[in-house]
């Protein structure tokens, strides 16, 4: 076999692995949790935070049990208390999940206004034409507690 043909059959193989590791990659990679760094920046409340589902709407319901809150400012929110997050309803939950089904706890970064909670939606982009819908996270997901230690360094240790 002359040596062309040796580096051809080489340099396919090498092809053929780089394509199946992309393969495996895309299908057990898939829909990483990205926790958004806009979303967290904008918040004046973290806390986790128990969601029940109203039986009859099957709608996540607007009296939220807080597990922690993870970022106790001014106003700590104790555990135990419940609150109402006027918004929850337009929440999207990060990582593909279809509305508040699995267990919790979720972080939920909140904002506030005269005592009234809302789920801080993302701030505008230049150039958007609508409100963007707010970002609910697992705590248990993989990655999200790392991400939100990194975005908001300055809370204490839980």
């Amino acid at each position: 076999m002359r040596p062309a043909r040796i580096r051809l059959l080489a340099a396919g193989a090498l092809l053929a692995g780089w394509l199946a590791w992309l393969g495996y990659l895309a299908a057990t990679k898939t829909n990483p949790v990205i926790v958004s760094r806009s979303q967290v920046m904008a918040a004046t409340h973290f806390v986790l935070a128990n969601v029940t589902r109203d039986p009859e709407t099957g709608q996540p319901s607007r009296q939220v049990t807080v597990v922690q809150d993870l970022r106790p400012g001014a106003t700590p929110i104790p555990a135990g208390q419940v609150i109402t997050v006027q918004n929850i309803r337009d929440a999207r939950i990060a990582g593909g999940k279809d509305g508040f089904q699995d267990p919790g706890p979720y972080l939920l970064p909140l904002t506030t206004t005269d005592g009234v909670f809302v789920l801080t939606p993302p701030p505008w982009a230049p150039g958007a034409t609508q409100t963007l819908r707010p970002w609910a996270y697992i705590w248990g997901a993989p990655g999200v507690q790392e991400q939100f230690e990194t975005l908001v360094p300055n809370r204490p240790p839980s």
